[in-house]
């Protein structure tokens, strides 16, 4: 951050957090005129294993931010083909257009490269971007203001509207007197970034057992990041020095032979619970939380970014065309909260089908192999990666169906 001149700074918009979530939000509501100051705790983003794909329903909403330049400066590369394996051959691949016509396709990226490039984009477009940095008291003096720590000096920012971008242990949270709430655990995911791996970098690879799935999205240039989504028992063997060693064995045991003969370890190994994490509140009269402060979904599931790019574009409207932003805010919150609910459904249902194990799993997933049979979008839940999930809704009627259990009773009618 350069030097301030003033130790007050006045802004519309006061944004905590300059990853992905706030630096879009920030670059989004500059170019529409607003001015707008983004507080970044981290001098320089690191490797989390973390949000490395966006599904193609998330590419549509970052495309109408216009945020897909930045993307694409970020070195994102578009996977068009979902490959299967079964038994480590090859099923007929999946191509997105064939199902998305006129759509978008899965995208990967490295996620702090991303992280750099929309924070770089956001202060390019405008946006006064202090970094490091971190909010020393949050307080609410005729308006919201937040007191920073930044280069050895205390800054105060004053705005009409302050929002939270700051993760899933978002501080902001407190200031809405929210309380963070959490699913029960059910399994786990497990993510490295690899050099040496040899598959078609073309594709999103994606191989399954009962029990376990790998999923792997190739970067270029033989890089690519792996994930395993287990249960907890398998994910705990994986820890300790010799984890990566051990995630590699496990990826390559599903995958073709000789995908990740040379593969070795470019960045760190983690596993995270599976657990839907998210706020009681997200939006009061002057606040509100965006991405995984408002509410992380299920990691397994991979919806992170494309949830984020979904908050931005939501939320952006909604200040851009409403002057009652307590209104637009109370709007944003119903909305975001429908949609959120939609996925953490379904990712409690895909858990089922994809991490447990035993005759009645085997059961329910060849019934659900049958009913797909039938109705290959299970009602529009299979199909939310391509289209979202506005316009679902996850009630009993929906379960029925994603699980096939209509189709059963009409085959026991028979």
């Amino acid at each position: 951050m350069d030097a301030l001149d003033h130790s007050v700074v006045r802004a519309d918009v006061a944004i905590v957090g300059g990853g992905v979530a706030g630096a879009s939000l920030a670059a989004v509501l500059v170019r529409a005129g607003l001015r707008v100051v983004v507080v970044e705790r981290e001098a320089r983003f690191r490797d989390r294993v973390r949000g490395e794909s966006i599904h193609p329903w998330g590419v549509m909403e970052a495309a109408r931010l216009h945020l897909l330049p930045v993307l694409k400066d970020a070195g994102a590369r578009e996977l068009p083909i979902w490959q299967r394996y079964d038994d480590r051959a090859p099923l007929p691949p999946f191509a997105w257009a064939e199902e998305n016509p006129g759509g978008y396709a899965e995208w990967t990226v490295s996620h702090p490269a991303f992280q750099e490039a929309m924070l770089r984009h956001a202060a390019g477009s405008g946006a006064l971007v202090i970094r490091p940095a971190s909010v020393s008291a949050y307080r609410r003096a005729g308006g919201p203001e937040l007191e920073v720590q930044a280069a050895g000096q205390s800054i105060v920012v004053q705005g009409r509207l302050v929002v939270g971008a700051d993760g899933s242990r978002s501080a902001a949270r407190r200031w809405l007197n929210a309380s963070t709430e959490r699913d029960p655990v059910h399994h786990a995911i497990g993510g490295s970034l690899l050099n040496g791996v040899a598959v078609d970098e073309g594709a999103t690879h994606q191989a399954s057992v009962p029990g376990r799935m790998v999923i792997v999205f190739p970067q270029g240039g033989g890089r690519a990041r792996a994930y395993i989504v287990c249960d907890l028992d398998t994910a705990a063997g994986f820890r300790g020095p010799d984890g990566p060693e051990a995630f590699i064995r496990a990826c390559a045991a599903l995958l073709p032979e000789g995908s990740l003969d040379c593969a070795v370890p470019a960045g760190p190994t983690a596993f995270f619970p599976n657990a839907d994490v998210w706020s009681s509140r997200i939006a009061g009269d002057d606040i509100v939380l965006v991405g995984d402060a408002a509410g992380a979904n299920d990691p397994s599931q991979g919806q992170g970014l494309s949830l984020v790019f979904h908050d931005v574009r939501l939320l952006s409207d909604l200040l851009l065309t409403c002057t009652d932003w307590s209104r637009a805010l109370a709007e944003y919150a119903t909305q975001r909260a429908a949609s959120f609910n939609v996925l953490r459904t379904l990712a409690r249902w895909a858990a089922q089908l994809t991490t447990e194990t035993g005759p009645e799993a085997d059961a329910r997933r060849e019934r659900v192999a049958r009913a797909r049979e039938q109705d290959p979008t299970a009602g529009g839940f299979a199909a939310i990666f391509a289209a979202g999930p506005e316009g679902l809704v996850a009630d009993e009627a929906a379960r029925r169906r994603f699980f096939g259990e209509e189709v059963m009773g009409t085959e026991q009618d028979a």
